[in-house]
Parts: C-alpha cells; structure tokens; sequence
C-alpha cells in the first residue's frame, strides 16, 4: 500500500512537471505572437522623431531631465525591448514573489506586449499578459499559468496599459517628448504635470526629479480599471549609463486600489535593447 502511494505521489509530481512546462512553453507561443503583430507596424527605418529637448516650450524640469538622460537625440529607437526583474505582490494582503517580465514597446504607434512569470516556487507560477495593438487591449492575469482569475479587455484595460508604459518610458524617456497623446504642463517647483489623452479617457501624470536632474517619481491620477479606482506610482533610484542613456537601475510601482495603496512590485534592470 506504501509503495503505490509512493508511485501515485511520484506520478503526480512528474505529471505536474509536465504541465508546468507545456504551460510555459505555450505562454511564450502567445508572447511571440503578440510580438508579430507589433512589429508589423515597426521597420528599422523607422526613427522616432521628438521636440527638441532645449526648447523652452517644455517645462523646465522636464527639460532638464531629459538633458540629463539623452545626451544624444539622434537615430532614436522606436522598437524597444526591456526586461527587468525582483519581487511581485499578487494581492494587497499577499506576500512577494520571485517574478521576471519581458516587455516589447513600439513607440511610434504607442503599443506595447509584456509576458510576466510569478514564481511561487519551482513549480507553481502564475503569468501576466498584457496586450496593447491597435484596437486589442487586454490584462489577463492567469493562476498556475492557464486559469485566467483576472481578464479586463477593451477600453477598461487601456488607460492601465497606457499609465505602464509612461511608467517604463523612463527607459527610453524621448517618448514623453514624442509622443502626440502627451501634454506638458509647469506644476511647480521640481514638478511636471503631463496629461495623457486619448479616446478612452485622460490621465494625469505628475513628474518630480532630484536636485541631479534625474527623475526621483511617477505618479497618476485615478482612473476606473475592472471596476475599481486605481491610481499607478512609480519612484526610481540608481542611475546608470546604458548605452548613452541615462536610466534607474531600481523600480518600486505601487497601486492605489479603491483608495488602499500598496506596493505592487520591486524590481531591477536587466536588459535594454534599442532597434
């Protein structure tokens, strides 16, 4: 009787095994392919093309932060890939991961793919997907890699997959002087106020840098998402030169659900590819 508990229990971990794998490989099936219809819209001719980073029509502090980060403003990428990595909160009251999110932008359409993995443990983790091309606008959040426990599609999802991308754009931040959806605006002191608009809504951004010019905060004004009132925050530390651009290293983003506030994830840089 041990021994066939034992088969049965060696059985099950082998089977689980199996799945975990096949779950993963067909996740990264779906990334590559959301990836393809990206990238329909990018050539490598494509150069991204931004207002001139010393004109006065862009508020002082910005200005200045973007001095700081672009040394160089020519042949600006407009396909970009980053990756980053550290720990994930699933929910308000859960603890922290291990997760790893790859992330592919096209700035000139102002889309984007991620692919999160949220490991529990060896085994067992969960996968993010989000998803903004042309009209297709998903967050689907998926336990143990396949059972979706949270989809918001359409209009719902875009403003939250915009306010990411302002959020990652640090890593290539000629997008804020790029982009046509984007309005700038004194906030004060060390502060920018740059709202974005489009057809699903406006979101509010105020921007605050350090005395060193770099870009200390993030953070958004509410918007609804799945039902809620959420609100995105990002602060950002340890700056490094990474091929001609100067970038945090750390991220922390919180999000204010329904007015509780909690950190979100953690993370630090892995790898930026400019094309």
């Amino acid at each position: 009787m041990l021994k066939k508990i034992i088969y049965l229990l060696i059985f099950a971990v082998i089977s689980f095994s199996i799945y975990a794998v096949f779950v993963n490989v067909y996740s990264d099936y779906q990334y590559e392919q959301d990836v393809n219809s990206l990238r329909s819209e990018y050539s490598l001719n494509d150069n991204f093309s931004i207002t001139n980073p010393n004109s006065i029509s862009i508020p002082a502090p910005l200005r200045r932060y973007v001095q700081y980060s672009i040394p160089a403003n020519r042949d600006l990428s407009t396909y970009v890939r980053v990756r980053y990595s550290g720990k994930y909160r699933q929910d308000k009251y859960g603890e922290m991961h291990d997760f790893t999110v790859k992330t592919v932008y096209n700035l000139k359409t102002g889309e984007l793919v991620s692919d999160w993995k949220i490991q529990e443990n060896r085994l067992i983790f969960n996968k993010l997907r989000e998803v903004l091309v042309d009209d297709k606008a998903i967050y689907q959040y998926k336990k143990l890699g396949v059972k979706a426990e949270k989809v918001v599609e359409r209009e719902d999802a875009r403003l939250f997959l915009q306010s990411r991308m302002m959020i990652d754009a640090v890593y290539f931040p000629y997008y804020y002087l790029g982009s046509s959806n984007l309005r700038l605006n004194p906030a004060g002191g060390n502060k920018t106020l740059v709202e974005f608009m489009s057809s699903s809504g406006k979101v509010d951004f105020t921007f605050e840098f350090k005395e060193d010019d770099s870009l200390e905060s993030i953070s958004s004004s509410q918007f609804v998402f799945g039902g809620d009132r959420v609100a995105l925050s990002a602060s950002y530390d340890n700056y490094i030169n990474f091929n001609g651009f100067m970038v945090p290293n750390s991220i922390v983003v919180k999000l204010e659900n329904n007015f509780d506030e909690y950190t979100l994830y953690e993370a630090q840089l892995d790898n930026i590819n400019y094309q």
